[in-house]
């Protein structure tokens, strides 16, 4: 009788696959560069092909996490993005509100929330990111459970610092293409990488965090990413970042 409720205990344990993944932040602070683009937009292309040479740079020359947020207000004007969210687009009117923007547009740059135009002064404001010190210290720690990825945060110090604080968790995907049938694009076939795939709600930041995200069957395993971002409330102030691949984890069956 022992026995086979020794059993049965071991059957209702989660079961993660493989061993987690686990990343520590540096002592200088990660610059967050965010494109908002779309496949609608004609003038996106080429902002896109230059986030795609960006993360080609070792990230001993640029410590950069790069997101590509594909918008949903040029959806109604011939071709609708498979990528776009309307949160995305809550987001990028965020920071427009932050940098007192009479309207926002695509593509358009941010680099740790401040509006950058040009490529040289998108690559000035990371330079300056990254000689700063970085305000606190982040361990992210990424498991499989299931159908479903683990994400543990730990802020090792400098969180009683920094006042209240949001976490908000991404998932992204790279080497996406879309062969564009209408619209201002039409008949391009669209190279995509850092696309967000997943945004979750902005957290307080404790010391400890744990999230869940559903795998979803879309994703390329072998092309993904987890990322978190800690900001001030209202994304005014960017704190720190980190993010890892998780391909050794989501590619095991």
């Amino acid at each position: 009788m022992l026995r086979i409720l020794l059993i049965a205990s071991l059957f209702s344990l989660p079961v993660f696959a493989g061993e987690p993944i686990v990343v520590s932040s540096g002592d200088k602070q990660t610059a967050v560069v965010e494109l908002y683009t779309s496949e609608g937009c004609s003038s996106c292309p080429p902002a896109d092909r230059w986030l795609s040479k960006l993360v080609e740079i070792p990230r001993e020359d640029l410590d950069v996490l790069a997101l590509a947020f594909h918008v949903d207000y040029w959806d109604y004007l011939g071709w609708k993005d498979r990528f776009a969210s309307a949160a995305y687009t809550s987001r990028q009117r965020q920071l427009g509100a932050n940098n007192r923007q009479r309207t926002i547009y695509t593509p358009e740059f941010f680099v740790n929330g401040m509006e950058a135009r040009g490529s040289g002064n998108i690559l000035d404001k990371i330079h300056q990111a990254n000689e700063q010190p970085a305000p606190l210290a982040l361990e992210l720690r990424v498991a499989r459970e299931q159908s479903n990825l683990v994400i543990d945060l730990h802020t090792a110090d400098g969180r009683d610092s920094i006042g209240p604080a949001r976490l908000r968790y991404l998932v992204y995907e790279n080497d996406l293409s879309t062969r564009v049938k209408r619209g201002e694009n039409s008949g391009e076939t669209l190279e995509h990488q850092q696309v967000v795939r997943y945004m979750s709600n902005a957290k307080s930041l404790q010391p400890d965090n744990r999230h869940r995200i559903a795998i979803d069957p879309e994703w390329n395993p072998e092309r993904v990413g987890i990322a978190a971002l800690v900001t001030s409330p209202g994304s005014e102030r960017y704190l720190q970042a980190l993010h890892t691949p998780v391909a050794s984890i989501l590619s095991r069956q």
